[in-house]
């Protein structure tokens, strides 16, 4: 019996020394994802004809593994939903900031609880989880510092637009003055995110002025959060969604030390400031990227700490929100920790994959079907040749399949374009090379096999305006944007600077 026993004991000691070998082999993970850059401005991508405005990322992508094709939806929320659920816009409901149509009907949002959420998961896989920067997505909690604990975040720094989380903390009413930001759209006074940033940090609204710059702001929390954990028992999550670049280009930093006074006034990127200012804005979002890389390596962490550098979705004023490719198609650099030097790479990803690849590297692999993406790490790590054959987003009312050879976009029968249009990619990841053959026979068996496609993950959205699902009123927002005769004009378009393929139907 005393030699069962200490067999047993001896076994259990195995078992937990095992077990905490496991837990010290797991990397720690930074998610870095700029806001409304697409992935034509990075300049290892090599499509602009400029110098790099990049060279941190570029840096990082010489490192690692750079899919040349990776992509998300086609405007923020829906985005951040896509990457923190694992799951395609038709089984979390988020196709548009003005469109959610919720998966099974129901109450609106029932459907949270049964999601995947990718910082519970971390955390529940014994992840120390930091955030700092815009949460943005009706997922799940509009907000980070109202779902805490439910969406698994041990530390964060929250900013935002809307004056009303910051009112109900400081238990009055915000009087808008001349430091605030001026929204691009709708041109009502919004709450600031560069100078003077209304921010919350752990429940407390923080204290600022326009001295204070909020990308710097939230790049030093992440900073202090890597020292802090660097070392810990627990490995950590740092997740980082930037300011930079959203579509109120303010000055920078960079403008500010050129001579510019710090100010909230928004420049539009079409006019030759905007454009200025949105090209610094790129150059101080890298600056930042590059100072979290040398917080890393200053802690001693490089080889067991995974970069990650992606976008939420194409660039402002140019791409998004449409339904074409250049709106979904973001970068992704991943670096560190095991991650095989690639380079550019042609096999293809979308956001879907996150969560069950960080899973992977977490020790905690998700459950198949559990999510829409598949695991990344065995490529990412070398053990595969292969990544996934098929990738989808589902901007708005449209739908776009891609295989590495070809291209479906701007499906919309919304708009009176059931068939979308097919192109013959020809290795290109840019639209330089693409071939038209929407009508040509010869791929008639080819463009059956994308019909397949399309019926694997069927849209839920009605295909007419006079549907009545259209007059639910969870329903009107989106029906009021999407017929709008502009958004009609210009949502299956390409952008203008980069029409490098024939846009005919």
């Amino acid at each position: 019996m005393f030699k069962l026993m200490k067999l047993k004991l001896i076994w259990s000691t195995l078992i937990v020394c095992a077990a905490s070998c496991l837990l010290g082999a797991r990397p720690n993970i930074i998610l870095i994802f700029s806001d409304d850059v697409g992935f034509e401005e990075i300049g290892c991508y090599g499509v602009r004809d400029e110098p790099t405005k990049t060279p941190n990322i570029d840096r990082l992508a010489d490192q690692g593994t750079v899919f040349q094709t990776c992509w998300a939806q086609a405007i923020c929320g829906p985005s951040r939903a896509m990457l923190y659920t694992g799951k395609y816009a038709i089984n979390n409901g988020e196709y548009d900031n003005k469109l959610r149509l919720i998966p099974g009907g129901g109450r609106p949002y029932a459907h949270r609880e049964t999601l995947p959420n990718l910082t519970r998961t971390m955390h529940d896989a014994g992840y120390t989880v930091g955030f700092a920067g815009k949460w943005h997505h009706a997922a799940f909690n509009g907000n980070v510092h109202s779902g805490q604990t439910t969406l698994g975040i041990d530390t964060y720094m929250e900013t935002g637009t809307n004056p009303a989380p910051y009112e109900k903390l400081l238990g009055r009413k915000l009087v808008p003055d001349d430091t605030w930001e001026v929204a691009a759209l709708g041109g009502y006074p919004i709450i600031s995110r560069y100078w003077k940033p209304g921010i919350i940090h752990d429940g407390k609204m923080l204290e600022t002025t326009m001295d204070d710059y909020g990308p710097d702001m939230l790049s030093d929390f992440i900073c202090v959060f890597i020292s802090k954990n660097a070392h810990g028992e627990q490995p950590f999550l740092a997740v980082y969604p930037m300011n930079l670049a959203h579509s109120a280009h303010c000055v920078t930093p960079i403008d500010v030390a050129n001579g510019m006074e710090r100010s909230n006034k928004h420049y539009k990127k079409g006019t030759p400031e905007g454009r200025a200012i949105f090209d610094n804005q790129v150059r101080y979002m890298d600056q930042l990227i590059g100072k979290i890389i040398k917080q890393v390596e200053d802690a001693g962490i490089a080889d067991n700490t995974l970069i990650i550098y992606a976008s939420d979705n194409g660039t402002t004023s140019s791409s998004k929100s449409k339904g074409v490719e250049y709106a979904v198609h973001v970068p992704f650099v991943v670096a560190g920790a095991g991650v095989k030097s690639r380079g550019m790479v042609e096999q293809l990803m979308d956001f879907t994959d996150i969560l069950p690849t960080l899973a992977d590297f977490g020790g905690s692999p998700v459950a198949d079907g559990f999510v829409d993406g598949v695991s990344l790490k065995p490529f990412l790590t070398g053990a595969s040749e292969t990544t996934k054959p098929v990738i989808y987003s589902f901007p708005g009312p449209t739908r776009l399949v891609r295989t590495e050879a070809f291209l479906l976009e701007a499906v919309c029968p919304l708009f009176g374009k059931p068939e979308g249009r097919f192109y013959k990619t020809n290795g290109s990841y840019d639209g330089r090379g693409y071939d038209n053959i929407t009508h040509n026979p010869e791929f008639a068996q080819v463009r059956s096999t994308f019909d397949g496609y399309l019926n694997r993950y069927p849209t839920l959205l009605p295909s007419s305006f006079d549907d009545p699902i259209w007059q639910q009123p969870a329903m009107q927002r989106g029906y009021q944007h999407f017929t709008n005769p502009k958004m009609r004009k210009n949502h299956l378009t390409l952008p203008l600077e980069y029409k490098f393929y024939d846009p005919a139907f």
